[in-house]
């Protein structure tokens, strides 16, 4: 065991004093060897870090994975005339008859966008202008907020529509001083009194169905809590928590059910979901109602974009180890003459270009970074049209796996056909330098 131990370290020293030489000796193929690596680990890191940003489950969206939504509806008014429709949110009288009924989830919760409204605290001449988003109780158990101080209202505040509000923390310390300090205190939103029962961390704006910095039961509110039978349009969204994502099938049949059952009592008016409810990474590209890209159009898109970017630089750095290799075929005749098969020069030269091309993907990764904080306005925008805030916890280790997986890739792709076509140079050509 320690013989083959002592060898691969041997190998490995080897190795890098040959890299160490090639730096030396032939720098300037060198170093665009590792920027031409560095630059493409970059580009496929920047995308697979904002797209990790913006599907993976983190706080305050921990259940991406295993929820789905309903962010619009379709009302044909004629079913005799399918153009007679209307496209919106779904109102709360269609949330109530179809999704609260719901068996198979774990929770539904609902939501409701208030847009800006004026915060002040009772006393204080200090207001803000700040987004409201009006939720019902188990909101809470679908988002999952880290609290600082108090907790959120409970599902009795919510039935009695009792005016009570949660906050961020920005918002607790520019109107109260302090996080403890707000709890209890009196809140005006639009001059409507309401208590603070909580403060919570800030939100993500990546988060798009949990962001906001004011949040209070929709019952509380009589706009956001007016029901009219019979009326679909509204402005309610609505999660479903499933208790894994392997019940999403049982959950769309049973939606699908209410639906129909529904559309039996309207007369010749007919709600659509349009295939909804969706997954997490399905109702990202259902951005508007009536305009739907398809997912699997969309991966297509972005697969062949990864590759087109892996390949030019892959058949870029080809030819530069190309170059290399006419450089070292005397060293390489050499060493045949001496004994070293063609598999033994193959792989010394992969290794060698492997070692190049791990120091360009350190770089890359170093590159991915500072174009994320360089280029942040355009790399994070939302769908609230700000930016969003990079984190530790938006960032699964699976990316870096996959950057270096990529590295590898780059590596055999630029490095495999050289290598091969000097290992199998005849000895006379090599010690000539014809290949």
């Amino acid at each position: 065991m320690s013989v083959e131990i002592e060898r691969r370290y041997f190998m490995m020293k080897k190795i890098l004093r040959q890299v160490a030489y090639q730096l030396g000796n032939q720098p300037l193929l060198s170093v665009i060897t590792i920027l031409g690596t560095a630059l493409a680990i970059a580009l496929i890191m920047v995308i697979l870090i904002v797209y990790q940003a913006k599907t993976a489950d983190y706080s305050p969206e921990v259940n991406r994975s295993r929820s789905l939504y309903v962010k619009w509806e379709r009302t044909v008014y004629d079913k005799k005339n399918p153009n007679s429709a209307s496209h919106s949110r779904p109102s709360l009288w269609l949330v109530k008859e179809v999704f609260y009924p719901l068996k198979t989830p774990e929770a539904v919760c609902v939501t409701y966008e208030a847009g800006e409204v004026l915060v002040g605290s009772s006393g204080s001449d200090e207001e803000v202008n700040t987004p409201l988003l009006l939720t019902d109780a188990d909101f809470w158990k679908v988002y999952r907020f880290h609290f600082l101080a108090g907790k959120p209202f409970t599902d009795a505040d919510f039935q009695s529509g009792i005016k009570k509000a949660v906050i961020v923390e920005s918002v607790a310390r520019r109107l109260y001083g302090g996080v403890d300090e707000a709890i209890g205190k009196q809140i005006l939103v639009n001059f409507a009194d309401y208590t603070v029962c909580g403060v919570v961390e800030d939100v993500n704006r990546f988060c798009e169905f949990a962001w906001s910095e004011v949040y209070a039961p929709y019952s509380s509110n009589s706009r956001a809590n007016a029901v009219s039978a019979g009326q679909t349009s509204g402005n309610h969204m609505v999660t479903i928590l499933a208790h894994s994502a392997d019940d999403f099938d049982a959950i769309r049949d049973e939606v699908s059910r209410g639906i129909a059952q529904l559309n039996t009592t309207l007369g010749d008016t007919e709600v659509q979901l349009m295939g909804q409810p969706d997954d997490f990474r399905t109702q990202l590209n259902r951005k508007y109602a009536n305009v739907y890209e398809n997912l699997d159009a969309a991966y297509w898109k972005y697969g062949i974009m990864i590759v087109i970017i892996l390949l030019v630089p892959a058949i870029n750095l080809s030819g530069l180890t190309h170059t290399r290799m006419r450089r070292r075929l005397e060293e390489l005749g050499i060493r045949k003459a001496f004994g070293a098969t063609q598999g033994e020069l193959v792989w010394q030269v992969l290794n060698e270009n492997f070692a190049l091309t791990l120091i360009g993907g350190l770089l890359g990764l170093a590159f991915s970074y500072l174009a994320l904080w360089l280029m942040s306005g355009w790399l994070l925008q939302t769908v609230w049209g700000a930016t969003a805030t990079m984190n530790v916890s938006m960032i699964s280790p699976i990316v870096f796996i996959v950057a270096f997986g990529f590295c590898l890739l780059l590596n055999l792709l630029s490095a495999y056909i050289p290598a091969w076509r000097v290992a199998h140079t005849p000895i006379v050509d090599s010690l000539n330098q014809k290949l």
